[in-house]
């Protein structure tokens, strides 16, 4: 088989020929529907990059021609949220008028931050895209707004929304309004406003948004609920959708991987969640995305791997993570990098407090008050309980104000259990080394064995812990995601 160096990768790899654009093809002799089953094909042998790159070679050629280029619209090319999937009709129906200079634009702000290499120049494009009449065209509009979100441009993206909602040419059109209503709602969710963002999610849903993006509603709505504590409203709608196994063939899985792992994450499920991010990551990893600002799904994944004893794995997903997110450059990227770091380097105080300045400048109300409870645990589990106790009263207080009651509840319940610990004169330090064998999943035979105990003395001991943290279990114990000794 003959074999072409991809220079234009700058990795010097070997691309076969027969999957490479023909050298200086120019805009007459492309079609968009070869370069679709292309990439697809690439993607069905597992040569992720290699599809990748063949899009970028196709963006960077649009790009650079005029418009007016005749073909299939530029859909299922490049991931977007909501976008029409590779089989979509949408994809496949010819264009008299060519490809406009928008969908160009789109697609090209979109490769950029999926890429997540190049941060001012995909806000750049998002920007010019925008400023475009052709801009205001529902799906061009969707792409370029959730660019700039990516880009910790919130405030710019919430006044584009909210002026586009004021538009007679919205106003007028329903889908047009349920489209810009989804974006609004997932700007409320981004910069700390769960409750306004479900608000706005549940009427859209009720008022049955159009098909293309419905599965996203129910996902950005699933993420709303968990912050807003209603665990067991997020599992119902999952349900009532037909989401809650395996997502075979349904539209956007990647959106729902995210937000049905943050529910099993909340509900102390490690294992399934890590199955649902680590999905949610093949998914992606199929379409070229390796921006973390995207979906975090390696971050989510470390700390559920961790919290289930697979060291290994958490450590080389926070790795990759940190390296994405650096590149990337926003804060809310890098804080989340770091939070799960420091939670699978041991959870020490001061790689916590880190995070929490970082984060602490973000939007991310949310994420900051996770990071603020796992230092709040950290704090109680080292002894310096008096500001552990300062820390969750904070937690406890800005959630309630944010609306976070997911976080409220649990600082509430911390401080309950430190209440009692303290009336009990605190762990032992078997006690403390029992919970913890215990936490990683260790059966009660498993620590006898290795502390050369009775299973009667280790279930002894653990009753203790139980009885003196204020827990009913094993599961209780495994939510102490910083460690007891």
């Amino acid at each position: 088989m003959e074999h072409d160096v991809d220079r234009s990768a700058g990795t010097g790899r070997r691309v076969p020929a027969e999957w490479r654009l023909p050298d200086g093809l120019g805009l007459d002799g492309l079609s968009l529907e070869r370069v679709r089953r292309t990439r697809a094909e690439l993607v069905e042998r597992g040569r992720w990059g290699e599809a990748d790159q063949v899009v970028r070679e196709v963006i960077d050629l649009l790009a650079a021609g005029p418009a007016g280029v005749r073909g299939p619209q530029l859909g299922g090319l490049v991931y977007v949220p909501g976008g029409p999937s590779p089989d979509d009709s949408q994809c496949a129906k010819g264009d008299v008028a060519g490809v406009p200079e928008e969908q160009r634009l789109a697609a090209r702000a979109v490769q950029l931050a999926n890429r997540g290499v190049d941060r001012a120049g995909a806000v750049a494009t998002a920007r010019q895209l925008l400023a475009l009449p052709g801009g205001r065209e529902t799906g061009a509009f969707w792409c370029g707004v959730l660019v700039l979100a990516h880009a910790d441009e919130l405030d710019t993206a919430m006044d584009l929304s909210v002026r586009a909602m004021r538009s007679p040419d919205v106003i007028d059109f329903g889908e047009a309004r349920g489209v810009v209503a989804l974006l609004v709602a997932r700007l409320m969710w981004l910069g700390g406003d769960p409750g306004g963002a479900a608000k706005v999610l549940g009427g859209s849903l009720r008022r049955d948004v159009c098909r293309q993006i419905r599965s996203v509603a129910v996902a950005w709505l699933v993420s709303a609920l968990v912050d807003l504590g209603e665990l067991s409203r997020a599992h119902d709608l999952l349900l009532e959708h037909g989401f809650s196994g395996t997502l075979a063939g349904v539209q956007d899985r990647a959106e729902l991987f995210m937000a049905r792992g943050a529910l099993r994450f909340a509900l102390g499920q490690y294992d399934r969640a890590l199955e649902d991010f680590l999905d949610c990551g093949r998914d992606l990893t199929a379409w070229g995305v390796t921006n973390p600002a995207v979906a975090p799904w390696r971050s989510r994944a470390a700390v559920c791997a961790n919290a289930v004893g697979r060291t290994d794995l958490a450590q080389a997903l926070v790795s990759k993570e940190m390296a994405a997110a650096r590149r990337w450059g926003s804060r809310r990227s890098v804080g989340l990098a770091s939070h799960a770091a420091a939670l699978v380097a041991g959870g020490e105080p001061a790689s916590l407090r880190e995070v929490v300045a970082v984060l602490d400048g973000t939007d991310a109300v949310g994420d900051s008050l996770h990071a603020r409870y796992d230092l709040a645990l950290a704090l109680g589990t080292r002894e310096l309980r008096g500001e552990a106790r300062k820390a969750l009263e904070a937690v406890r207080d800005t959630a309630r104000r944010r609306g976070y009651a997911m976080w409220s509840g649990r600082a509430e319940e911390v401080l309950a259990r430190m209440t009692a610990l303290d009336r009990a004169g605190g762990l032992t330090r078997q006690e403390r080394k029992i919970g913890e064998l215990a936490r990683t999943g260790r059966s009660n035979r498993q620590i006898a064995e290795e502390q050369y105990l009775t299973v009667r003395t280790v279930e002894f001991h653990l009753s203790r812990v139980y009885r003196k943290l204020g827990l009913t279990g094993r599961r209780d114990l495994k939510a102490i995601l910083t460690p007891l000794s």
